[in-house]
């Protein structure tokens, strides 16, 4: 695996954490099984996500630390039934979730190329974006349980689904109003994330476009 090629696989690991959550959360839902596999769930992606970052050593390194750490923690929870210690579970996936971005963002936006990998890693730079609201969304619940109103109560591997399409809707600025922000922390978290999306948007397509347009006068030079 090299820079050309390494964003398929992260993209890959995205994916299949929004469909494995959503199948999940349309088939056992509110069940102990759906619970325990959204955390399996998490940490396989992760592990998965963690060969897209095989081109820097530093990055594989963390994130493999993150992921071993991330798999102990579960089985603790899981087989000793430690519910305390699932805050700490949210902190590395959320800390995972933005050193992958950081990584994703050096490469893809300071590039200077575009490519079909640099298309892709701004794809998951967007799922990555969406993926880190969601663990702060979960983690200001944990804090505040009646901080969004239309939320089920529940544990955070409920709520979890919930937030990944709550988070998506907002990052896209779409708002359907089905779950809805009440808390100010919660409020403040939502505009933000409606503000980085557009922002985003319009970064991320002027930097492909300039870089474009800096390939294309450097053949014809």
């Amino acid at each position: 695996m090299t820079e050309k090629d390494n964003f398929s696989y992260l993209l890959f690991s995205l994916f299949f954490l929004l469909l494995s959550s959503a199948l999940v959360d349309q088939f056992l839902a509110h069940s102990l099984i759906g619970q325990s596999l959204v955390i399996a769930l998490t940490v396989i992606s992760m592990s998965i996500g963690v060969w897209s970052l095989r081109s820097s050593r530093y990055a594989f390194n963390t994130a493999l630390g993150l992921v071993v750490a991330t798999i102990v923690i579960s089985a603790i929870v899981i087989l000793l039934d430690k519910a305390e210690l699932e805050f700490i579970h949210l902190l590395l996936m959320l800390y995972f979730f933005i050193i992958t971005l950081r990584l994703a963002s050096q490469q893809v936006l300071f590039a200077g190329k575009v490519t079909r990998n640099s298309i892709v890693g701004s794809i998951c730079i967007f799922l990555l974006l969406g993926l880190i609201w969601v663990m702060l969304y979960i983690l200001l619940t944990e804090f505040t349980p009646n901080a969004f109103a239309g939320l089920e109560a529940g544990s955070w591997q409920q709520n979890f689904p919930d937030f990944i399409y709550f988070s998506f809707v907002t990052l896209t600025t779409l708002g359907f109003g089905d779950l809805l922000p009440i808390s100010p922390l919660a409020r403040f978290l939502v505009y933000i994330e409606a503000i980085v999306g557009v922002f985003y948007m319009a970064i991320v397509v002027s930097s492909l476009v300039s870089a474009g347009l800096a390939n294309a006068q450097e053949k014809n030079s």
